[in-house]
């Protein structure tokens, strides 16, 4: 028996057989796990049972790049400080500081290109 759910399902016999149904995957399966799975409401898979579902488009956001020029003069400020706690083993400092820091959660990417300026500059 061929079983679609609409929603992740999780279906358990008194045997102690536990299958799991992620939404929309089609799993083939045993009638008695099929028919209580059918209970807690997936669908035998079949044309007659099924109906076909229309692709949903995505909306996706532009991401704008933050650009903060204080990110260096904090990371500069971490370096005149020189706390040991505020930086990892490799030198580099901890994330959550530099996010207290800014006041703001920094992606790794622009933590690290602004690490590389404060060094450097």
């Amino acid at each position: 028996m061929k079983i679609i759910s609409d929603k992740p399902l999780r279906v358990a016999t008194l045997s102690g057989a536990v299958v799991l149904f992620e939404a929309g995957v089609v799993q083939e399966i045993s009638d008695e796990i099929g028919n209580i799975a059918i209970q807690m409401g997936a669908k035998e898979h079949n044309k007659k049972y099924v109906e076909e579902s229309e692709a949903v488009i995505a909306d996706f956001e532009e991401v704008i790049e933050e650009s903060d020029d204080g990110l260096v003069e904090a990371l500069q400020k971490l370096i005149e400080l020189g706390n040991p706690e505020d930086f990892k083993a490799d030198g580099s400092p901890k994330a959550a500081v530099v996010n207290r820091a800014v006041g703001r959660t920094v992606r790794s990417e622009e933590r690290e290109e602004a690490w590389e300026t404060a060094l450097n500059s």
